[in-house]
């Protein structure tokens, strides 16, 4: 739990697995982070929305560029083509906040 003294918290639900990073947040504060393995020609669906408060995803590639930065306010339900092998890093970030991150790895 994250409160005033820098601790963690979240309240919601959270899948994280091979194929899919989903978190179905009620109320979070702090960083959760993920990471995929992914092939080149991989496509990821993904669906970002914020309730209220402040979220803010990253997705890194394996060689340490930022394949997506967002707040999940632009656009809320999109696609990431993946170009090359390896792992994924997702970082979520977030202030006092309520929303939904779900990403999948989309069948091909």
């Amino acid at each position: 739990l994250l409160t005033a003294c820098g601790k963690k918290k979240f309240d919601g639900t959270r899948v994280a697995n091979q194929n899919s990073y989903c978190l179905d947040i009620e109320q979070m504060d702090g960083t959760d982070t993920h990471t995929l393995q992914l092939d080149a020609g991989d496509v990821l669906d993904i669906r970002f929305e914020t309730d209220y408060g402040k979220l803010r995803m990253e997705i890194k590639a394996p060689d340490g560029t930022f394949i997506y930065t967002g707040n999940g306010e632009e656009a809320t339900d999109f696609t990431v083509n993946i170009s090359d092998s390896g792992e994924y890093s997702v970082s979520v970030e977030a202030h006092n906040a309520k929303g939904k991150i779900y990403i999948w790895r989309k069948a091909i």
